[in-house]
């Protein structure tokens, strides 16, 4: 440890910027039961470091507070300092659960899930980035070329991530477009991988000078980049309860319920997990973004799909099968994806849905009749539309706590009102830059 060593307590906002106030590192202990105080006003901060009008004003403050294991260091290398991120849950000024923060809202739908059914939630996410060197030649997509390109800044990252579960980094379908992939945590822990492990990819990225960008859209004419969430449960004896060989779809009944709720509430979903404009430039048929309300088994076109498992075993097929959902990108917050997903799974469960139709291959392949008979209805075509879609659903209006439903909204309008007149180009760089 360096006496110049800060321990950042970070939270992921709303606009998805993981904020922090530091302390030096031999204080951090000092820090775990009262934290650190911020202006709750900070809530309201938009992703272009505006801020939108709130309810808490100068004078309301809350205290971040580290969360025990929620933390990540990158040791020091030659002119490059030590990073040590300790994510933090934020607390009201009383002492208790902050509802304005996101963490929280996660936590209490996790517990919500295990507290009806049981369960506990799985996750794991992918990020899809893209390196923005316009001098590198990364070569063919998917190939060994493309990833030795950058190979130094890829075994670095590997090396650091190695304490988030690391599974998989590959070259993607894009020009200079990465994956980094996780094991899955549980509860909120999967957002919590999913945060840091976006900021210790930018981190080493500044270690070796290359810029890389987590927006869903580096160019309109370029590939999209997603932060798909795979997720499974298990009941409270450890036992994968999702897998079911002999159902449609291999999923259990209960589990088919959760899917549906899902899809019912895939609208309110879209505008939490797709939540800036640059968004719906990578939505959309045709894509394997998903441009559809569809669920299928081991379909990319699908909003949300079965990962089957190759295992011939059943013990270990039950063990890996998964759900996914592809609407997520890098302009999201993890946590209020996942909690808003186990939200909308929980409001399923509770009126014992039906699993909905099977969808095979692209939804805008099938004729119009098809589609209404299957009830795949598309996806909001823009930010403006799928927050009309998450006001009009009156139980998603009720998953957020008041005061963190209206800011979140707020926020997103701001954003949507400072997009209006941008090109599809403007509306790319300036995304390119702030992710």
């Amino acid at each position: 440890m360096s006496d110049g060593d800060l321990a950042m307590l970070g939270w992921c906002d709303l606009g998805s910027i993981v904020r922090t106030r530091p302390v030096p590192l031999d204080r951090l202990d000092s820090r775990r039961r009262f934290g650190m105080g911020y202006a709750t006003a900070g809530v309201a901060i938009t992703p272009f470091d505006g801020i939108v009008e709130n309810p808490w004003g100068p004078m309301d403050e809350m205290r971040l507070v580290p969360v025990e294991g929620a933390e990540i260091a990158v040791a020091a290398r030659e002119m490059h300092p030590a990073m040590h991120l300790h994510l933090s849950r934020a607390l009201a000024a009383d002492g208790t659960p902050g509802e304005f923060c996101p963490r929280n809202f996660c936590q209490a739908a996790v517990e919500a899930l295990e507290a009806e059914t049981g369960w506990t939630l799985w996750s794991a996410f992918e990020h899809e980035f893209t390196v923005i060197e316009p001098t590198l030649r990364f070569g063919p997509v998917y190939s060994v070329q493309a990833l030795r390109s950058i190979a130094p800044f890829v075994h670095e990252s590997v090396a650091a991530l190695r304490p988030l579960a690391i599974e998989c980094f590959e070259p993607e379908f894009g020009h200079g477009q990465f994956e980094a992939s996780f094991a899955p945590a549980v509860g909120v822990g999967g957002a919590d991988r999913a945060v840091l492990a976006r900021e210790v990819l930018r981190e080493v990225a500044r270690r070796h000078a290359l810029r890389i960008t987590f927006s869903p859209k580096p160019a309109p004419e370029g590939v999209g980049s997603g932060m798909h969430v795979h997720f499974s449960f298990r009941d409270r004896g450890g036992r994968a309860v999702l897998y079911d060989p002999r159902a449609p779809a291999t999923v259990s009944a209960d589990a088919a319920s959760f899917i549906a709720g899902v899809i019912r509430h895939i609208g309110a979903l879209t505008a939490i997990s797709a939540p800036s404009p640059v968004s719906y430039l990578r939505l959309g048929p045709g894509h394997w973004s998903c441009g559809y309300g569809a669920f299928g088994v081991q379909n990319r076109e699908a909003a949300l799909r079965v990962c089957p498992s190759a295992d011939p075993s059943p013990q270990a097929a039950a063990a890996a099968t998964n759900l996914e959902l592809r609407i997520p990108d890098g302009t999201c917050n993890p946590y209020l994806a996942l909690g808003a997903l186990v939200r909308a799974g929980l409001e399923g469960m509770r009126e014992r849905l039906p699993l909905p139709p099977v969808v095979a291959g692209d939804p805008a392949r099938l004729a119009e009749d098809e589609r209404r008979r299957l009830g795949v209805e598309p996806l909001p075509a823009s930010l403006e539309a799928a927050l009309a879609a998450l006001l009009e659903d009156r139980l998603a209006r009720e998953w957020m706590p008041p005061t963190l439903h209206s800011t979140f909204v707020s926020i997103k309008r701001a954003e949507a009102a400072a997009q209006e007149s941008a090109t599809a180009a403007q509306m790319c760089a300036a995304y390119v830059r702030r992710y």
